[in-house]
């Protein structure tokens, strides 16, 4: 499978390849077929290749120690996480004080840019992808939810792929959370259109000059064609055909198998 009426070849004049991580590259620990060739095969043809990421359970340097543990040559300028356009939101708005609904990893990357966390008198309350939840967090939050608080997510990823199966995500804690206090968050990480827009102004490169690869519908396809730059749906994580079949709005440029169906058109 390639296409939709077109062939992926048309990807080799591309400049700029962003990549999902969860669902495209890798599930869990274990990286699909093709992609350390395909990055070096890039890296080789002197184009610009970015990670991107909604799952904020980890910290900028643990996602690199992944990543790097996994041969695939990331570094802190090439890497995009959602709770980047989050934390640069906080500092312009002049918060301080946070309840983040995170991992302990996470936790030390928001101390380590300065901010204050405290589940009992926050400015503002932050959801990320919190695998360490407990109830009794979740009970704090929607007391804090019901006063008014600020609210805010890194994403809403409904389920994250893993190795043997789906496990909720961000977007499930905030559909329980809306269940008890019925507020959403706003949100920073996909399908804002700017997690790609803020790199691509900063490398100077237009958005027809770049594709997205991801495989999600409602994140990384949304935020691709928003954006205006090139979709590629891979069907090795969320996404299968019949959900593209179905939808009406998102629409990918490309469908391939998975990342593996790009290697031939660099090799």
């Amino acid at each position: 499978m390639s296409s939709i009426n077109k062939s992926i070849t048309e990807l080799r004049r591309k400049k700029v390849f962003f990549f999902d991580l969860d669902g495209t590259l890798y599930l869990g620990n274990k990286l699909f077929d093709g992609v350390i060739e395909l990055i070096k095969a890039l890296k080789e043809q002197g184009k610009r290749y970015f990670f991107l990421s909604n799952n904020s359970s980890k910290s900028t340097s643990d996602y690199l120690k992944k990543l790097n543990k996994l041969n695939l040559n990331a570094t802190r300028e090439n890497i995009i996480l959602s709770q980047h356009p989050t934390i640069s939101y906080l500092k312009k708005n002049n918060y301080n004080t946070v309840f983040l609904l995170g991992n302990e990893s996470l936790k030390k990357e928001f101390i380590g840019e300065g901010f204050t966390l405290s589940e009992s008198n926050p400015e503002i309350i932050v959801l990320a992808f919190d695998q360490e939840l407990t109830y009794n967090r979740l009970t704090k939050a929607s007391y804090l939810l019901q006063k008014g608080i600020p609210y805010i997510a890194t994403h809403l990823d409904d389920k994250c792929p893993t190795e043997n199966g789906f496990i909720p995500d961000a977007g499930g804690i905030a559909a329980l959370l809306y269940k008890t206090a019925e507020r959403m968050p706003v949100v920073f990480g996909k399908p804002n259109k700017e997690m790609l827009l803020f790199k691509l102004k900063e490398i100077k490169v237009k958005p027809q000059d770049a594709v997205m690869f991801g495989d999600r519908l409602y994140t990384d396809i949304k935020m691709g064609l928003d954006a205006g730059i090139t979709t590629c749906c891979v069907l090795s994580g969320e996404t299968t055909l019949e959900m593209i079949n179905k939808s009406k709005s998102e629409k990918p440029d490309f469908i391939i198998n998975g990342i593996w169906d790009v290697l031939e058109i660099f090799s």
